[in-house]
């Protein structure tokens, strides 16, 4: 059995999906977004190579805070609590995220790419990096299916400085999914599970 294949890294890649697509709501609604939740979510690109799921996340799980209090609200909330775009966004980047994976040809790209991000030695919300894992995602990612369209404000949506950020907040979604698949995560035990996955997020938080 895969090593990493347990509840907690699942749990803590979900959160990292969650943050992301919350991030991308948050920045075509109202602009701006939490510096040090884009931070992490970034960061989990720009680390390919380590032996731990949680390093991706800077080695905390409060990296990804918001994201696992997203993702409480909507696998345990009630109707009511649950948020409708950051559902829809979160199934389309797993989907994304599943079909990038099953892309040798992309999975190449990307990995030339990070290892160029990463030669630039600056720090993951720095605007340079930021535009360029934007590009990066746009010339690979985006050209997979789905495509994923973000709603929001047209004047930010407009924004490229806003629209380079929420590409690459959905680079990092794409990263987290990947890192969910490779620890055992599957769409059937996101229902499955999902009190596991409940239990688990209420550990993290505590």
């Amino acid at each position: 059995m895969n090593a990493i294949a347990t509840i907690e890294n699942q749990t803590l890649a979900l959160g990292g999906i969650f943050q992301a697509v919350h991030l991308c709501k948050s920045l075509a609604t109202t602009g701006t977004c939490e510096q040090d939740e884009l931070a992490g979510t970034v960061r989990s690109v720009l680390t390919l190579k380590t032996d731990r799921v949680i390093d991706a996340y800077g080695g905390s799980a409060s990296s990804v805070g918001r994201g696992l209090r997203i993702m409480k609200s909507q696998l345990g909330g009630n109707a009511e609590s649950r948020d409708m775009d950051i559902a829809r966004y979160a199934l389309a980047v797993i989907q994304l995220g599943t079909n990038v994976l099953n892309d040798a040809n992309t999975v190449e790209q990307l990995r030339i790419g990070i290892s160029r991000a990463q030669a630039m030695d600056k720090s993951a919300d720095d605007p340079e990096m930021i535009s360029n894992l934007a590009n990066l995602y746009r010339s690979s990612i985006s050209q997979l299916s789905p495509r994923i369209m973000v709603s929001g404000d047209p004047n930010y949506l407009n924004n490229n400085e806003i629209a380079s950020t929420i590409r690459a907040a959905l680079f990092g979604g794409v990263r987290s999914v990947v890192l969910w698949r490779q620890c055992g995560g599957t769409r059937p035990k996101l229902l499955l599970s999902r009190n596991h996955y409940l239990k688990q997020v209420d550990q993290f938080l505590n």
